[in-house]
């Protein structure tokens, strides 16, 4: 249901006695969330051509020059671009103002400082909710059976099993994660999205997201106006 298809012409795909049109193979990859790397063994797996691939600096151009706009254009709200299995590659200032040196810390210090007692911890209102939503996250990620991936998950499962169990809103999938930060006196409620980008873009590029984040209620936007005015005078 999830590719379009049928359960008798996917069986005709697995024995062979049928060929997959190139779109058919698009939409068994979304369906099945193979990462990237996994994706042109696939498309050759079903007898149809490879992938062209241009050269990085040619592809990643257009789309790195994209980042940036979006980044400072969400100025003063913090926005991050990262990837699958907790790797952030950068940030606009806002993000930095709230978690600073996020895209220097390697995915194993994320997870160590998500899941573990310090500052992380302490900053979160709704902690047990952000954590378990960010061990559903991972899972997904490392379906497709990568080491890494599958090592990062079993490191962030280690640390989940001495915390609660999860609330019913973290347990569900949902668009937006609402995380509440405690900062000074304030509470400061978020919502948080994330644009992907489509798989047939090619695997650099449908791997990256673009996490969003926006205030909650008109309090902490003020909040946000404020801190990006403090900086911009200096104080």
């Amino acid at each position: 249901m999830r590719a379009g298809t049928t359960p008798r012409h996917l069986s005709f795909l697995e024995t062979g006695r049928s060929r997959p049109g190139s779109e058919l193979v698009t939409r068994l990859c979304r369906a099945l969330e193979l990462p990237s790397t996994w994706r042109s063994q696939f498309v050759l797996a079903a007898g149809l051509p490879g992938e062209r691939a241009a050269s990085g600096a040619q592809a990643m151009g257009p789309v790195q020059r994209l980042l940036e706009q979006m980044l400072r254009a969400h100025e003063p709200f913090p926005a991050w671009v990262s990837s699958r299995g907790f790797r952030f590659h950068s940030s606009n200032a806002a993000a930095e103002r709230l978690f600073p040196g996020l895209c220097q810390t390697t995915p194993e210090q994320i997870i160590d400082s998500w899941f573990g007692a310090g500052p992380f911890r302490e900053r979160i209102e709704n902690w047990h909710d952000v954590v378990w939503a960010g061990l559903s996250s991972l899972r997904r990620d490392a379906r497709g059976g990568e080491p890494e991936l599958l090592a990062l998950l079993e490191r962030a499962e280690r640390l989940a099993a001495e915390l609660p169990v999860a609330s019913l809103e973290a347990a569900v999938d949902v668009p937006a994660l609402c995380t509440r930060f405690r900062i000074g006196r304030s509470v400061v409620s978020t919502l948080s999205t994330v644009m992907r980008f489509d798989t047939a873009l090619g695997g650099t590029v449908s791997d990256l997201r673009v996490e969003l984040m926006f205030p909650a209620d008109a309090a902490s936007e003020r909040w946000f106006v404020r801190a990006a005015r403090r900086v911009a005078r200096g104080g």
